[in-house]
């Protein structure tokens, strides 16, 4: 991969207005680029793919495995791969049901998780978040008739080296998904609102700049900022997508079990100031597989935890209100990751 640094001080802060972020993953839908990518390493910004070409898959690879998530592009470029990825997912949406499921699903899910990075970044357009929701709805109705594949599709997406921001919502999405349909307690109805609301919860971190989620130490301010990331998921949503109360009020409280732990909120409190229910086993479940796929999962500031350390912290969260909930919880988690 061929680097050339872009060193003059007055070009470089000239080139920062100019460039707009993508995932590295995007590339995959660019054409014949106008303009060359860039990275931004010790405090440059670097050429790693020349203008007037097309990105190849090795110099895609080698960008991921030297863990640059992040690229640079022009407008133009940015506009033009942009297109290309909502289409390709309008695409896919249509036709999942149509030829061999593993690889329909597997692209579904990469092209819907590099569009959700979309949104992140201009949360309040209603045709992406349309997008997202027409498609993740589509993708549910797919995996519960797919059931079999469903830790093939959640493995395959680990291994895309996605941001978290990016892979948790639909990582423990499909765990939510897998375990619901387990327990038969749910019909498949509920089953696909319960994993739209758990996807779409953390929408809320568009709110908050890239650069927090990297960081190894958050002073007080920030740590109030990602606490109210819950609160701007509901608000960025209510009025904007065919949910219910009830399923916008699980997003605006999914974090009651971290602060139920935390003593910020009384273990017989189930409900807020409104008189909306805050906790219940749907609500509990949706906590429980974003947390749990949080703490199995490497962050900036920690190391992730095993699947057996994340269910000792779970089982304290969980088991006085849910027994058989979590005991069913414990034999699904050795069923689905037995291979």
């Amino acid at each position: 991969m061929s680097l050339s640094a872009i060193s003059s001080y007055s070009d470089h802060h000239k080139l920062a207005l100019k460039l707009k972020p993508i995932l590295v993953g995007e590339l995959y839908l660019a054409r014949k680029l106008q303009h060359p990518v860039y990275i931004h390493k010790d405090g440059l910004f670097v050429t790693v793919i020349n203008e007037g070409s097309i990105p190849s898959k090795e110099q895609i690879t080698s960008l991921i495995k030297s863990s640059h998530r992040e690229v640079y592009v022009y407008s133009e470029d940015l506009n033009e791969i942009k297109g290309n990825l909502e289409n390709a997912l309008i695409k896919i949406t249509r036709s999942l049901s149509v030829g061999d499921p593993l690889e329909n699903g597997t692209k579904d899910l990469k092209l819907l998780s590099l569009n959700l990075s979309g949104l992140y970044q201009n949360p309040h357009s209603d045709e992406l978040l349309m997008l997202q929701f027409q498609s993740s709805q589509n993708l549910s109705k797919f995996l519960i008739e797919n059931r079999k594949h469903q830790p093939y599709f959640f493995q395959n997406l680990m291994r895309e080296n996605f941001h978290f921001t990016v892979s948790q919502p639909m990582l423990s999405s499909i765990l939510l998904l897998s375990f619901l349909q387990a327990i038969h307690l749910f019909h498949d109805k509920e089953i696909e609102n319960l994993f739209l609301t758990s996807y779409l919860k953390d929408i809320g971190i568009s709110m908050i700049p890239d650069l927090k989620y990297d960081l190894k130490s958050l002073n007080p301010r920030d740590k109030e900022l990602f606490a109210n990331h819950a609160d701007f998921s509901f608000d960025l949503l209510e009025g904007r997508i065919p949910l219910s109360k009830n399923y916008l009020n699980i997003i605006r409280h999914h974090h009651f079990l971290n602060d139920r732990m935390k003593g910020l909120v009384s273990k017989e409190r189930k409900t807020d100031h409104d008189g909306d229910m805050i906790m219940g086993l749907e609500s509990t479940l949706v906590a429980v597989f974003d947390i749990l796929v949080a703490m199995t999962n490497e962050r900036p500031y920690r190391k992730g935890q095993s699947l057996f350390q994340s269910l000792e912290v779970i089982k304290k969260m969980m088991a006085d209100d849910y027994p058989q909930e979590f005991k069913a919880l414990v034999v699904f988690l050795k069923q689905f990751f037995k291979n």
